[in-house]
């Protein structure tokens, strides 16, 4: 590795220092008369705990919903006088009393060093592969101006949903003020950090509690918490939760800030559909009333937004229209919704509409095998010859996977299959063959046309649709895409390890919606009984697992939140923003879903994966660190 980080650690067996740290925060803090002086006994436990390189300073952080958080940091005495003298200090802070544990409060305490002094804080940078590079959530920052120190704890990239040295920097000098136009200093800090969590101590790494070992039954509580998020905040008007930033209890859109996030919130037809599709493949494996009821409120909107048409040869279609727009995507994800609905439910309502959508689609393939992108834009109709100015890269693949299980799982007139079949071919033989050179600037070193794999997935139970070059080119993708993916043997932090990159040295990317495209690949192996394959994608989907599951909001690592039960299920864009929409969750659940239904099948016929989840009972996780199961579920 080219970075040197602190991993993730285990505390000690026995919990020693666990309890040291409950003991010294009851005794000084959340008691009535608070011990003046520390029992020796729990200080020479955190001492054991922590290496001598990790007692410079020490910081408490204590967080409540409703209150602002209280910091204090000690940093020019020894270890046991500066946790003394910060215990002291909160305890004497003006704000103190408003903290109660009854009341969700939560503790945090950074035991830090100073590993770099005198830093030129404009010389740090987000992906250098030197000394200059600051690792966010990781590297903390103290800047001395005025004679007074301001800090930017490592958490702090978490806690502030920061994700560039640019923040930390206007930060840092927020803070400073007046005294930021003469800097006397700029150190960098790392710590070893935990948070309360009732009576225990969870290490934080990178600001979010500590994983272990992950058993699939954890992939499942996970899926559970974010599907209980997707119905508790479902709307009275039948739409999703689309947007929600917990660090500050907002529904404004960081791309849409000046939509009023009340009245007025920016919405996406396409998205909405995947929250259907996320609720309908959870129901399959849970069945839940609720879940249905919840999708079928969810497809009515669908259909109100739909505009209903006759095709030049006289057949009954229909799209959807939102936002001025009509997308060849949307219609795609809305055909997929009612297509699932029907498989998942037995039930037939929706087959009419299903219909005029599948109609729609089929149209809107040309000679070429090109669709066209969007029928209307801006309330004005795009022309096929305007066609070339409009292009989505994602859009044909929602069309295709919403046509694939269409046919799978609805069906069309025989007189009209082989139509389709011919438009559909068509349609991929341009996906695979023609757009790559048309549209060759479109295309990056990470693929990223997941839906494009899912549907080649879907299509090959088709006998139409089982030509060798479609399955070739969704194991190429998946293979790429596993070529840009952080390993053990390369990864700059131990939690880059499952996430994507561009370029080796970006930030982690861990990504749901890829995800979706390798456990396509991954189930089409097993249906070609490609046991190769089947082990080396289903060992790189292990891998994402490890990523992705450190954007899901837990009860554990909300302890900033001001609304945290709102925001518990979500999962979030990157490592350390605190935005999510509806489809971030989506696709992470989505992929988890399908990836436990594949490996729980292969396992249960024998096959070892050379890169395994834990098992589900006495796995040998890190102590404190989140076990998902229990409290996701409660």
């Amino acid at each position: 590795m080219m970075f040197e980080t602190l991993a993730e650690r285990r505390p000690p067996h026995g919990a020693t220092a666990e309890r040291a740290l409950c003991a010294l925060v009851d005794e000084h803090l959340f008691t009535q008369d608070a011990a003046e002086e520390p029992d020796e006994a729990h200080l020479a436990a955190l001492r054991a705990y922590l290496p001598v390189d990790l007692q410079d300073g020490v910081a408490i952080v204590l967080y409540q919903p409703g209150e602002k958080r209280l910091l204090v940091v000690r940093s020019t005495r020894g270890f046991e006088e500066n946790l003394v003298s910060a215990l002291a200090a909160v305890r004497r802070h003006s704000r103190f009393g408003a903290f109660d544990p009854a009341r969700g409060a939560r503790v945090q305490i950074d035991f830090f060093r100073f590993t770099e002094t005198g830093l030129a804080l404009d010389r740090l940078s987000d992906s250098a592969l030197d000394e200059t590079r600051f690792e966010y959530g990781v590297d903390g920052l103290r800047l001395r101006a005025g004679g007074k120190s301001h800090y930017f704890l490592p958490g702090d990239g978490y806690v502030r949903s920061v994700q560039t040295i640019t923040d930390v920097a206007a930060h840092l000098r927020r803070l400073a003020g007046k005294d930021a136009k003469a800097i006397e200093g700029v150190d960098r800090i790392r710590s070893e950090s935990v948070i309360s969590f009732g009576r225990r101590w969870l290490p934080l790494y990178r600001g979010h509690p500590s994983i272990g070992a992950i058993a699939d039954s954890d992939v499942e509580a996970i899926c559970a918490l974010s599907i209980g998020h997707i119905v508790g905040q479902f709307r009275a008007d039948d739409r999703f939760l689309y947007y929600y930033d917990a660090a500050k209890d907002s529904a404004r859109d960081h791309q849409h800030p000046k939509r009023d996030p009340v009245n007025d919130p920016y919405y996406n037809e396409l998205r909405h559909c995947g929250g259907i599709i996320a609720l309908l493949l959870w129901h399959q494996a849970h069945p839940d009333p609720a879940l249905i009821r919840v999708a079928r409120r969810a497809i009515d909107f669908v259909e109100r937004i739909s505009v209903a048409y006759t095709t030049p040869d006289g057949r009954a279609a229909r799209y959807l229209y939102y936002n001025r727009k009509a997308k060849l995507g949307g219609t795609g994800l809305a055909l997929y919704s009612l297509a699932m609905f029907e498989r998942v439910t037995g039930d037939s309502r929706y087959r009419a509409l299903a219909h005029e959508f599948a109609e729609h689609l089929i149209a809107e393939v040309s000679e070429t095998g090109e669709f066209r992108y969007y029928s209307i834009y801006l309330d004005r109709p795009i022309a096929w010859a305007e066609n070339v100015n409009y292009f989505s890269f994602y859009y044909p693949g929602e069309a295709l996977i919403g046509l694939a299980t269409y046919l799978k799982w609805i069906g069309v007139a025989d007189e009209r299959r082989e139509e389709f079949a011919t438009k559909i071919n068509a349609a991929l033989r341009y996906l695979l063959f023609d757009r790559p050179v048309e549209r060759a600037s479109e295309y990056s070193s990470l693929p990223s046309d997941a839906w494009l794999m899912a549907a080649i997935n879907e299509l090959h139970d088709l006998a139409e649709f089982r030509d060798p070059a479609y399955a070739d080119f969704v194991f190429g993708e998946a293979r790429a895409m596993i070529a840009q993916m952080y390993d053990d043997g390369d990864a700059i932090c131990p939690d880059y390890v499952g996430a994507f990159y561009y370029q080796y040295g970006d930030k982690p990317y861990p990504d749901g919606a890829r995800c979706e495209g390798m456990v396509a690949a991954l189930a089409l192996a097993e249906k070609l009984g490609d046991q190769v394959r089947v082990d080396e994608i289903g060992a790189a989907l292990v891998r994402t697992i490890h990523a992705t599951i450190r954007l899901a909001n837990t009860p554990e690592s909300l302890y900033f939140a001001p609304n945290p039960e709102k925001a518990a299920g979500g999962v979030r864009f990157k490592m350390t923003r605190q935005w999510f929409r509806i489809d971030t969750i989506q696709h992470v659940i989505c992929y988890y879903i399908r990836f436990l239904e594949v490996y729980r099948r292969q396992k249960a016929l024998g096959f070892q994966f050379s890169r395994e989840l834990a098992p589900a009972e006495g796995a040998d996780v890190q102590a404190g660190a989140a076990r998902i199961p229990s409290r996701a579920q409660g």
